[in-house]
């Protein structure tokens, strides 16, 4: 359907070999006066067929009662190869024989008009006001086929973006509690398939470590009782027999209309983190050991006075610094647990940014308006282009490299944020098709 500076113009094709049916055909068109309705005619079945394929038509209004072709046998012909008809079609039936037009609609045409005299009144004069009704049906069923296609991509691309993420990240059922709906293939990396976490209702929690379930269960139940966010940390154990510590987040995600749907969330594997801590632990306490033996040794030795000031002297220094390490040490461990979330960007094969997470806006300074469409190497290092060789996540999408190690990013303010970075490439079918930047930032230069 074309508009031109007037009004709209439907341009329709007449199929029907009764030149009396063409003409009552013809003044109930014109008789709509907010259309220009463009007729192209044909009085059998193949020379319609020839028309609908070489001319842009609208609508077709066809005579089930054909010199050549049945009704039946024209949407046969005209049907493309997935069975859909190309442009809506209204049949033109005897009031004999409107259980015939009901057959041909089974088989794609939208709808019937009942010709001639002996049809109860003049019913061609619907004619314009059933070709509108159908034009606007297949207007919604092409919008429902655009919104469906737009929606598999959409689901393709972060489907994609996440299964290349690091972390695990999965959807449990809230109906059922702990059940899974989804896992990323991450999950792998504990030796079982992801498929098998999906079967039961018990999810993660079925290789809690004995002594962390307790504790977990209590954090899930509070979870899925209130709809608060998860946090919680938890050993999980391998198909090997091996326990690895886990930090799980997540959110219920909510819908206006239907409420509660699911719970969303991400599993960070934080085992080397643990093991940090154990060691700073275990210095602790072996450097408060080595006080204490220090100072025994002092009381005993207090007849030497000189030698003994300044050993305790120099103990006394070895122990601040030590306790100012350990408690710089204790900071960032306990900064590096209360900021679990990474900054995360994902750039398309070009290089330009297609999808940034919370965390990465606040580290970065920027807007998510700011940063969609934007060259992610250049924005952060200014100065530079697309192809610096120094970029991480450049050697990721453009030559499928991961790359992990630190950087140094330029904020919006123009700070700079230094950053423990990891690039990896996204492939879809063996070819690169972006990257996924994930980064933490470590300090920040003014």
């Amino acid at each position: 359907m074309t508009e031109s500076s007037a009004k709209p113009v439907i341009r329709l094709l007449l199929v029907e070999d009764d030149q009396i049916d063409r003409m009552a055909c013809k003044r109930a068109l014109a008789q709509h006066g907010e259309y220009e309705f463009i007729l192209f005619e044909a009085e059998t079945g193949n020379q319609g067929l020839k028309v609908a394929r070489d001319e842009k038509i609208d609508c077709i209004l066809l005579d089930y009662h054909l010199p050549d072709l049945s009704g039946v046998e024209f949407l046969s012909e005209l049907a493309e190869d997935s069975g859909d008809l190309p442009m809506p079609v209204v049949m033109l039936t005897g009031s004999d024989n409107a259980m015939v037009a009901v057959d041909a609609m089974k088989l794609g045409a939208r709808d019937y008009v009942v010709k001639g005299a002996d049809s109860g009144g003049d019913a061609m004069q619907w004619l314009p006001a059933v070709v509108m009704r159908a034009l606007r049906e297949q207007q919604a069923l092409l919008d429902k086929a655009e919104a469906l296609a737009q929606l598999r991509e959409a689901e393709a691309k972060y489907r994609c973006l996440v299964e290349q993420m690091p972390a695990i990240t999965y959807i449990a059922s809230l109906d059922t509690p702990g059940k899974l709906l989804y896992v990323s293939p991450q999950i792998q990396q504990l030796g079982f398939a992801a498929e098998s976490w999906l079967d039961g209702c018990e999810g993660f929690l079925r290789r809690v470590h004995e002594e962390d379930r307790g504790a977990a269960i209590e954090a899930y139940a509070a979870t899925y009782d209130n709809h608060a966010p998860l946090r919680c940390e938890y050993r999980l154990i391998t198909h090997s027999g091996q326990a690895r510590w886990f930090l799980d987040e997540a959110n219920v995600v909510q819908d206006e209309n239907r409420g509660a749907l699911c719970l969303q969330g991400i599993l960070v594997d934080i085992t080397l983190d643990k093991e940090n801590a154990q060691e700073l632990y275990y210095y602790r306490r072996r450097l408060e050991e080595l006080v204490a033996q220090r100072t025994e040794q002092l009381e005993k030795q207090s007849g030497i006075l000189e030698s003994a000031n300044a050993r305790m002297d120099h103990e006394l220094c070895e122990r601040k610094r030590a306790e100012a390490a350990l408690r710089a040490s204790e900071a960032r461990f306990r900064l590096l647990l209360e900021s679990a979330g990474e900054g995360i960007i994902g750039v398309d094969g070009e290089g330009l940014c297609t999808f940034v997470n919370p965390t990465a806006l606040n580290m970065l300074g920027y807007d998510q308006e700011e940063l969609l469409g934007r060259d992610v190497c250049a924005t952060l290092h200014p100065g530079t282009t697309g192809a610096d060789e120094t970029c991480c996540t450049y050697h990721a999408f453009r030559h499928g490299n991961a790359r992990r190690g630190s950087d140094t990013f330029r904020r919006k303010d123009g700070s700079a944020l230094a950053a423990d970075c990891s690039a990896q490439p996204m492939c879809v079918d063996g070819k690169v098709v972006g990257a996924v930047l994930i980064f933490r930032a470590v300090g920040t230069v003014y």
